[in-house]
């Protein structure tokens, strides 16, 4: 069950939408599981990456987090 919930929030703080979950959703795109792994389609407006300096997720059109620029 924990680690139920830990995927859980995990898949939220990368903006999917786990109402249906194992299934995922993202309200922006066709996110889809791509040999496990979920993904955004390119330029999804909810699509995060880790950031290059201290790998917290920020926004895919920015490379670098507030506390890092």
């Amino acid at each position: 069950m924990a680690t139920t919930n830990y995927v859980k929030a995990s898949l939220i703080r990368q903006g999917f939408n786990v109402s249906a979950y194992p299934h995922v959703k993202c309200n922006a795109c066709a996110a889809l599981v791509i040999n496990g792994v979920a993904t955004h389609e390119i330029e999804c407006p909810n699509a995060m990456h880790e950031c290059a300096g201290c790998n917290v997720l920020v926004p895919m059109r920015v490379k670098y987090c507030e506390d890092c620029r």
